[in-house]
């Protein structure tokens, strides 16, 4: 991977952010692969320290994949050759390098040559200025594009529920949940739910658990992982006898960060999962959410196994249903 030049704090809030596109209605779908991103820029600029930014920026890996996996898959295109297929990709990153410009800049719009599409665009008077540009909002632009992946998937599970899920989530733990349809329920009881898809070459799942809410610490990493290990102890089985579910803490030990998950207090934890007596192993993304309503914290824990197969995708892809969760008592009030 290139090396990241130019490299500068923490991003910063866009410069200007825009809700709509300009184009107004009959637009085209939109088209790419997943996790693609479409760079318009001049190819001299691509193939040199913009270029290296770029990579640096937007293929960063994850890190809490078991394989090295880029966060996207980038594309380029000159700014000449933009022609309207490549206008029809998802997520655009766009950049205008001209001397003429007074003073470098960050804005975002939406739906602008199809639906749905992100369009980033980036001008400045320099490639220095540019990349600048870039460096200063690279969490910011990583953010924005990951948030569109995720809803994408998430308009793919709106379109194809399993009701009879959902309504189960709802009624008896009153959850708001669109559970895809090729989902099954592996466990039901008072206390857990575990929702399982299997296919012959990899598995998604999700936990869900809660616990009374009464302190604090049961928001911190080391809680929520005892907890967890506890969970998936007593669940969570391999292939081989007396094998089980446990987190990995010395390859990578997890992390978490507080989100504001629907506006409840949340606490997003990610790591990897291994099988202890068992070679069996992935990653896991853990959201333990605070029900004040219920005086309860509902814990949504999603992983897979997908042994020969990149991750990157179907861990997003569990996420997504993850963050579409939201309490039944909230959809209502939205609903007023």
């Amino acid at each position: 991977m290139k090396k990241l030049l130019f490299c500068i704090a923490l991003a910063l809030v866009m410069c200007a952010c825009e809700s709509g596109g300009s184009q107004g209605q009959g637009l085209l779908s939109s088209s790419g692969r997943s996790g693609e991103v479409l760079i318009v820029c001049p190819t001299h600029a691509w193939n040199g320290t913009l270029g290296d930014s770029l990579e640096a920026v937007l293929m960063e890996p994850n890190i809490y994949l078991p394989q090295a996996e880029p966060m996207f898959t980038l594309t380029h295109v000159s700014d000449n050759n933009f022609s309207a297929a490549y206008r029809k990709i998802r997520n655009i990153v766009y950049f205008d390098i001209n001397s003429n410009i007074e003073q470098a800049k960050t804005s975002v719009k939406y739906n602008v040559w199809a639906k749905p599409q992100i369009l980033i665009r980036i001008i400045a008077p320099s490639m220095e200025e540019a990349t600048h540009q870039l460096c200063l909002n690279k969490e910011e632009i990583q953010w924005l594009i990951l948030s569109c992946e995720l809803k994408r998937f998430q308009r793919s599970h709106f379109s194809r529920q399993n009701f009879s899920i959902d309504k189960y989530l709802a009624d008896k733990w009153n959850l708001h949940m669109y559970i895809p349809e090729e989902y099954f329920t592996a466990v039901k009881n008072d206390t857990l739910v575990w929702l399982r898809k299997e296919t012959k070459d990899w598995g998604q799942s999700i936990l869900i658990y809660s616990q009374p809410y009464t302190d604090t610490a049961q928001f911190s990493t080391p809680y929520i992982i005892a907890l967890r290990d506890s969970i998936t102890r007593h669940y969570v089985f391999g292939s081989v006898d007396n094998s089980y579910m446990k987190t990995e803490n010395n390859i990578l030990p997890p992390a978490s960060h507080y989100m504001n998950h629907q506006n409840h207090y949340t606490i997003k934890t990610e790591g990897l999962w291994k099988m202890e007596g068992d070679y069996m192993g992935g990653p896991f993304v853990n959201y333990t959410i605070l029900d004040t309503a219920r005086q309860r914290i509902v814990t949504i824990d999603g992983f897979i196994y997908a042994p020969r197969d990149d991750k990157r995708d179907l861990l997003r892809q569990v996420e997504a249903i993850l963050q579409a969760t939201d309490f039944e008592n909230n959809v209502a009030e939205n609903k007023k």
